[in-house]
């Protein structure tokens, strides 16, 4: 019985991966809107996983080791390909080198997570957790073609993939998203609220609004992580936020 539970998260995690090489295949093709949804389906079923493997009670170290590939490929891999080809692949080895940053920077985010926290609950994320970042570079795309017909605006895309890979490896913190209850606290419960309601302007309006909200999430934690720093009276704790 306990393996036959185990098999639920684990088919979400593959429906990660599916979803991840499908991003992979329409953006060799050349539909990179379409890949952009693909990834963005893939981060639901991310999302979704750890939730049930809680709800079930089968979470398990292998659960951990396949999300992470998983994320590896989905949120790494695919959006980084996907970069290459929309908008670097006419900058030659240096668009190559900047499409590898989420790469890179996401796969060793996911090693230092596994190593410090395991499948351990989460309370909050130090670091832009990797599905973040690719949902950000990706909801730029379909957000961009949305407004504009077109997506080829690579003075504003390289800025922001620096900036989500290097916060990717930052100590910025991020909140999770709250669990759907309001018995834990105002603070929580005012959480869930704004999750809830950002979720329904979404889902009515995805193409404009998604992007803004990803990008609003993002440097909401920048600027709480400023924030703290200019509050600190400790020189030393300053020089150690960064």
């Amino acid at each position: 019985m306990k393996r036959s539970r185990r098999v639920i998260p684990n088919l979400f995690t593959t429906m990660n991966i599916f979803f991840g090489f499908l991003a992979i295949i329409s953006a060799s093709d050349g539909n990179f809107v379409t890949a952009s949804w693909f990834i963005i389906i893939a981060a639901i079923f991310d999302l979704f996983d750890g939730q049930v493997a809680r709800l079930t009670k089968s979470a398990s170290s292998f659960g951990v080791e396949f999300d992470s590939l998983a994320d590896i490929i989905s949120f790494g891999l695919a959006p980084a390909f996907l970069i290459q080809r929309a908008y670097l692949e006419s900058f030659g080895l240096l668009g190559t080198v900047i499409s590898f940053l989420p790469l890179v920077c996401g796969g060793i985010r996911l090693a230092k997570f596994n190593i410090n926290f395991g499948g351990k609950e989460k309370t909050g994320f130090i670091g832009l957790p990797i599905p973040f970042a690719a949902v950000s570079i990706v909801s730029f795309v379909i957000f961009n073609y949305y407004i504009w017909d077109e997506i080829f605006l690579e003075r504003v895309v390289i800025p922001q993939i620096v900036l989500v890979s290097i916060l990717m490896l930052s100590k910025v913190e991020y909140y999770v998203l709250p669990k759907f209850s309001f018995r834990q606290g105002k603070r929580h419960s005012i959480g869930l609220i704004i999750v809830i309601i950002s979720t329904l302007i979404v889902s009515l309006f995805p193409q404009a609004t998604f992007y803004p909200f990803v990008i609003a999430y993002i440097l909401w934690g920048i600027i709480r992580f400023l924030y703290k720093i200019l509050r600190s009276t400790d020189p030393e704790k300053t020089i150690e936020a960064f």
